[in-house]
């Protein structure tokens, strides 16, 4: 159970001018994970020193690219500093996060605590979960990175039980009586406004009101446990710093908290029909055909969740149909994981995992040979798939996974596939670094 420490050794952009807050929305940048050549491209057109240089010097970022391009993100980093385009914040500093943004007709804000936490192993042992597997591939590239930059260039995004609203009742406090030093408008046109807290006093109030509470990673798995990586390869050379990891941690009550569902794009597999499919799966799942797009199908599986047990989208690209799969018996993983939770069990994601793509797509259909497979949350995505996975078989469209079954999968230590979840507003790169050595 983790308490909370001001960031030591933290880096910003410089204020341009005094008296107002200042505005770095050409400099913050999407997670590296969202990140593609287009909008890198984008984003560096608008401003060369946008944070995206230096947190994705090289893509895919789901692989392992060349030294030089990591090694040129440290001396851009060095360059930056000697600039003065960044400036080291001289006392350590707590930072409170606010985000605004909209989610269909509605304003969405939510509130985070920019924080250290010690860099631990995860577990109950030290209060810290993960809930999500991570891929080899991106552990690669951030390790290879923070060996050669040795700065944390954006937050891990960390969830907490602020019940009684102790801390919320701080950081309200301190929105009203202060202004924010950094705002910036992303490219997802979330508003990012943060304050820095330096007195001691506030400072004090906010750790004694978190306490040593449980934290849930939400987002930035790869990013944490590439860094505990890297400390543990460095061993007694670590200096202190090195020891912490900055989260921006969100309160599990805060009305603005929001998961959207993830998709994929799946191919790889020579000859797929659907019919195959079902009729490998007729046991266990009913396949029916539905009218009208990708974009239809999340209505078509809020309605199948009335009436049959956990709905999934299928989109068969060779014959441009889509069809809701649903499981004949509740909990239809009971028999292959018994003692595991039944709200892992029952998540969408796992049942799409462990009874679609591996039991059926990949042993019975594909000899043995794991499909081809490309995460996307745009449910547009599906709708013209070549422009993320050429060549794309099938989609599977998904319902998002409740909070409350994140919460209540991350302690059990089952761990939810790679990309099962999409926490939404995003936390930018860029708000602040945190200095390494």
């Amino acid at each position: 159970m983790p308490g909370i420490a001001p960031i030591r050794r933290a880096w910003k952009y410089v204020e341009e001018g005094s008296g107002r807050p200042c505005d770095i929305s050409t400099r913050i940048a999407p997670p590296y994970d969202l990140v593609t050549s287009e909008l890198r491209e984008r984003l560096v057109a608008a401003d060369a020193r946008c944070s995206v240089v230096i947190d994705v010097p090289q893509l895919p970022v789901n692989r392992v690219g060349p030294g030089a391009a990591y090694a040129a993100a440290r001396q851009t980093f060095e360059s930056w500093a000697e600039q003065g385009v960044l400036r080291r914040l001289e006392e350590p500093v707590l930072g409170l996060l606010r985000q605004t943004g909209r989610q269909g007709r509605h304003v969405v804000r939510r509130h985070a605590v920019l924080a250290e936490l010690p860099l631990t192993p995860l577990g109950a042992h030290a209060g810290l979960y993960a809930h999500e597997e991570t891929g080899s591939g991106p552990r690669g590239d951030r390790l290879a990175l923070l060996r050669a930059l040795r700065v944390q260039t954006s937050p891990v995004f960390g969830l907490y039980s602020d019940e009684g609203g102790g801390v919320e009742e701080i950081v309200r406090h301190v929105e009203v009586h202060r202004e924010p030093r950094l705002v910036g408008l992303g490219a997802d046109h979330t508003l990012s406004e943060l304050w820095l807290v330096e007195d001691a006093r506030t400072q004090e109030a906010l750790a004694a009101a978190f306490g040593h509470r449980d934290v849930i990673i939400a987002d930035g798995h790869h990013r944490y446990v590439s860094q505990l990586a890297w400390l543990e390869s460095i061993g007694s050379r670590a200096s202190e710093a090195a020891r912490s990891c900055v989260f921006a941690l969100v309160a599990q009550e805060d009305p603005g908290m929001s998961i959207r569902a993830m998709h994929h794009l799946l191919g790889g597999m020579p000859g797929l029909r659907i019919d195959a499919v079902a009729a490998a799966l007729n046991d266990l799942c009913r396949i029916e055909e539905v009218e009208g797009g990708p974009a239809d199908l999340p209505g078509h599986l809020e309605r199948a969740w009335y009436e049959r047990s956990n709905p999934i989208g299928l989109v068969d690209y060779g014959m441009r149909r889509c069809f809701v799969m649903t499981t004949r018996e509740i909990d239809p993983l009971a028999a292959d994981f018994p003692r595991l939770p039944e709200s892992w069990r029952r998540a969408g994601p796992v049942i799409a995992e462990h009874l679609l793509v591996r039991r059926t797509l990949q042993d019975r259909l594909n000899g043995g040979r794991a499909p081809v497979r490309e995460a996307v949350y745009d449910i547009a995505d599906l709708e013209h798939p070549d422009g993320r996975l050429p060549g794309a078989q099938m989609g599977l469209v998904m319902l998002p996974v409740p909070l409350a079954d994140v919460l209540a999968i991350a302690p059990s230590g089952c761990l939810l596939p790679r990309d099962s979840t999409f926490f939404w507003p995003k936390m930018p790169t860029g708000l602040l670094f945190k200095s390494l050595e």
